[in-house]
C-alpha cells in the first residue's frame, strides 16, 4: 500500500494558567484522559473528563479530537460522550507478550492452512488500514506472495472487511468518510455496495474479496472477537482464484469459522460460536451502561 495516512502534530492549547500547552504536557493530559476512561470503564462527557481530570475543558476537547483521530478514543453512538477505542486491547494483546500469542495461534492456523490447502493470514486495523501480523503458507507447490507487515485497504480485502463488519456503526462511518478521500487508486467508490457488502459479511458470518484487491486472487476472511464481541484479528484464507474457486472458497467456510471461534475464546468471546453457526454475526455492540 503506497498511501500513508497523514501525521498529526501534538494538540497546543492554553490551559488554566495562560500558558501554552506543550508536546510533552499535551502527552501527560492525553494520558490523564485514557487512564480515566481505564479506570471507570464506561464513556464519559468532555465536561466529566475535565472536572475529573482538572484539565480545562477547551484543552479536553482539543485532547479528544487528537485521541479520536488516532483511534484510541470514539465517541458513543450520537452523543457526546467517548470511551476508549478497540485499538487499546489491539495493542495491548499485540505487545503484552505477542509472540507467546501468535505462537499460540499458531497450530490452529496451521491447521487451517493443511484442511483448505491454502495461505492463512492474520490481519489487524491500524487506523484505517490492515496490517498482516501473521501468516502460514499453503502447503500447495504454487501459492500466493504475501509478507507480514503488508498493508493494505479494508475496503478491497477479506481481512479489512471482516474488520470492519464486527466494528461499531460509528467507526464504519468514519471509516467511509475517509475512504472517500483517499486517492483515485485506493478511494471507496460505490459507498452504497459497500454498506450492502458489510451487512452482507454480518448476515454470514465471513467476507468475500472476490479479486478486488488483486487480480487473480480470492479470499474469505472472518473476525476474531474479545469479550464483549471486539474485534482484535481477522483470519483470512486465500488463494489463486483459478484453484480457490468460489465453490471451494464456500466450502472452507465452516473450518475458517471453526478456527475463528477456537482463537476467539482465548481472547474471552463466549458465544457457543461465530458466523453461520449463529446466524446473523453483528457488529459490535455499543455499550448501554450510561
Amino acid at each position: 500500500m503506497i498511501y500513508q495516512p497523514e501525521v498529526v502534530s501534538g494538540a497546543v492549547s492554553n490551559d488554566d494558567d495562560g500558558t501554552e500547552l506543550g508536546p510533552v504536557r499535551s502527552v501527560d493530559k492525553a494520558l490523564q484522559i485514557v487512564e480515566l476512561l481505564m479506570r471507570d470503564d464506561q464513556s464519559l462527557s468532555a465536561r466529566e473528563i475535565a472536572v475529573q481530570t482538572g484539565i480545562h475543558r477547551t484543552t479536553v476537547h482539543r485532547l479528544i479530537n487528537a485521541l479520536m483521530h488516532r483511534d484510541w478514543l470514539e465517541k458513543v453512538d450520537a452523543a457526546a460522550r467517548y470511551r476508549l477505542s478497540s485499538k487499546l486491547l489491539i495493542l495491548a494483546n499485540l505487545t503484552h507478550d505477542a509472540r507467546d500469542l501468535l505462537n499460540a495461534m499458531q497450530p490452529e492456523l496451521e491447521r487451517l492452512s493443511l484442511r483448505s490447502r491454502e495461505t492463512v493470514h492474520v490481519g489487524v486495523l491500524d487506523g484505517f488500514e490492515v496490517v498482516h501480523v501473521a501468516k502460514v503458507d499453503s502447503p500447495e507447490r504454487v501459492g500466493i506472495s504475501s509478507r507480514v507487515g503488508a498493508r493494505a485497504v479494508p475496503h478491497v480485502t477479506a481481512l479489512g472487511k471482516a474488520l470492519l463488519a464486527a466494528s461499531t456503526d460509528d467507526l464504519v462511518e468514519r471509516y467511509i468518510a475517509h475512504a472517500n478521500r483517499l486517492p483515485d487508486e485506493f478511494a471507496l467508490i460505490d459507498v452504497h455496495a459497500f454498506r450492502t457488502d458489510l451487512e452482507g459479511t454480518r448476515d454470514r458470518g465471513y467476507s468475500r474479496d472476490d479479486e478486488e484487491d488483486a487480480a487473480g486472487i480470492r479470499c474469505i476472511g472472518a473476525a476474531v472477537r474479545a469479550q464483549g464481541g471486539i474485534p482484535v484479528f481477522a483470519v483470512s484464507v486465500t488463494g489463486p482464484a483459478g484453484r480457490f474457486t468460489p465453490a471451494r472458497a464456500a466450502a472452507c467456510v465452516a473450518d475458517l469459522l471453526g478456527s475463528v471461534t477456537t482463537i476467539s475464546r482465548r481472547f474471552g468471546w463466549n458465544n457457543d460460536s461465530v458466523g453461520e453457526a449463529t446466524g446473523r454475526f453483528p457488529a459490535a455492540q455499543e455499550r448501554n451502561d450510561v
